[in-house]
């Protein structure tokens, strides 16, 4: 009986103190679980990027790069300026994507060998106030504090202008679009983010452009190995280049630089004194006044309004000058100012029977043309046309009667003549413009003129 007792209090015993030695075995191996947890998965911060496919693509390159390695990433939104002084301090973990060159400047911090992405640092700027707006022609200047691939062209331009750095973006576009600056330095993938990708009116010019690398804190430089080899990874696999598609498909409409072309080449139809083959005419030279300051080589381009609209809509030329309104189709945008007006167009004869008889729809009569289509439209119906290479050679022809009368400018009469024609108006003036292909290239540019006209014409 005794030994029975001792037998159940042994068991009893034996049951309390290995149920009290399971639990605390139990609860030692949840605490060591949670430590390897927490080893494990490590969060690392930095600050949050902005807006956009190319931004979203370096997130999502590092963050699948990083997870390999069991490590989390967060943001905080910061400043660029104060996100790098963090970064330095190692308060956040490092710079997500920066240019090469920056460990130069902030020497805690260790750039990792593997380009992440590519971007172009562009000068947008609005041609009404600086012209060709190139960099060193530029009065002043705005781009985001803290942008180092715009510091950088500051000093190889070594620019000595007022700039201005907000700390966001969004006013650096209100400095722009209130005129407040004439340009701005900002990233591709800024510009196409923000609203003056939408304005026709400026200027873009690609600078430079750059490789994306990601930066760390040198506390963590232990990463680096692992992480290079994870990047390597995903390249080898082909993920890097599948996440660049995905994201690339995301941009709506891709960055086209636009910028004065050179050489500028005006194309226009024959008017003798106005537009001759040679480049000479009155309308060639105010063509030329316009663009002198450009730094743009001109050229001209001299034979007849539909190969002129041909060699501008295929992109030969870049200019229709002294077009007239009716003569626009859709494909074309006209300045909003007149370049020149033309002058009316005459028939002369040497009689005033002879001028009669050109409007009587009973008589044929002979007219000689030198100055193409327009003139032609200009003819009476009853008239049978004889096209002459000049204006001298017309009146040549009228004056030894080998035709009726001669449909010209009263600017291209003859010194030689001693007895005055008989003259008649065939069309009234009407204003001449430039005009221009409907493109991005075409916008800028009739904003430019219209800005040098309005500027050349004598204020009254």
């Amino acid at each position: 009986m005794i030994n029975l007792v001792r037998a159940v209090v042994f068991s009893t015993l034996f049951l309390i103190s290995g149920q009290s030695h399971a639990q605390q075995s139990s609860s030692n191996l949840s605490t060591d679980l949670q430590l390897s947890d927490e080893q494990a998965t490590q969060t690392l911060v930095f600050r949050a990027p902005q807006q956009g496919p190319l931004p979203e693509l370096v997130q999502s390159i590092l963050e699948e790069a990083y997870a390999e390695l069991n490590v989390e990433l967060r943001y905080e939104p910061l400043p660029r300026l104060r996100g790098e002084q963090l970064a330095s301090e190692g308060i956040i973990a490092g710079e997500l994507g920066r240019i090469p060159g920056l460990a130069e400047q902030l020497t805690n911090l260790i750039r990792i060998e593997f380009p992440i992405y590519e971007f172009s640092l562009l000068l947008v700027a609005d041609p009404k106030q600086c012209g060709d707006c190139t960099p060193d022609t530029l009065k002043n200047l705005a781009y985001l504090s803290g942008l180092r691939a715009a510091d950088q062209i500051v000093e190889s331009y070594q620019l000595d202008i007022p700039i201005v750095k907000p700390v966001n973006l969004e006013q650096v576009i209100k400095l722009m679009d209130a005129g407040r600056v004439e340009a701005t330095l900002m990233a591709d993938f800024q510009y196409r983010g923000s609203a003056l990708h939408d304005r026709d009116d400026l200027i873009v010019y690609e600078i430079k452009r750059y490789q994306g690398y990601h930066y760390l804190h040198k506390k963590h430089a232990d990463l680096i190995p692992d992480l290079l080899n994870a990047l390597e990874l995903m390249k080898a696999t082909g993920r890097i280049t599948a996440l660049r598609e995905t994201y690339q498909s995301k941009i709506n409409r891709p960055i086209t630089p636009v910028r004065i072309p050179n050489p500028l080449i005006g194309a226009s139809s024959l008017v003798p004194g106005q537009t001759e083959m040679n480049g000479e005419g009155v309308l060639w030279q105010k063509f030329k006044a316009l663009t002198a300051d450009w730094g743009s080589r001109v050229e001209t381009e001299t034979s007849n309004w539909p190969r002129a609209k041909q060699l501008v809509d295929s992109g030969k030329a870049q200019v229709l000058v002294g077009i007239r309104e009716e003569q626009l189709d859709k494909r074309f945008i006209k300045t909003q100012h007149a370049l020149a007006r033309s002058n009316p167009v005459y028939l002369f004869t040497k009689s005033e029977s002879a001028l009669n008889n050109t409007f009587n729809q009973q008589q044929q009569v002979s007219l000689c043309v030198a100055g193409g289509h327009y003139q032609q439209t200009l003819i009476p119906a009853n008239a049978n046309i004889y096209n002459a290479n000049t204006s001298l050679d017309c009146f040549a022809l009228l004056d030894m009667g080998r035709v009726d009368g001669v449909v010209d400018y009263a600017a291209n009469l003859p010194d030689w003549t001693e007895v005055p024609y008989k003259r008649r108006a065939l069309s009234n003036e009407v204003p001449l413009y430039l005009a221009f292909k409907d493109n991005a290239q075409g916008n800028l540019l009739r904003s430019l003129f219209d800005n040098s006209i309005k500027s050349a014409t004598p204020r009254p």
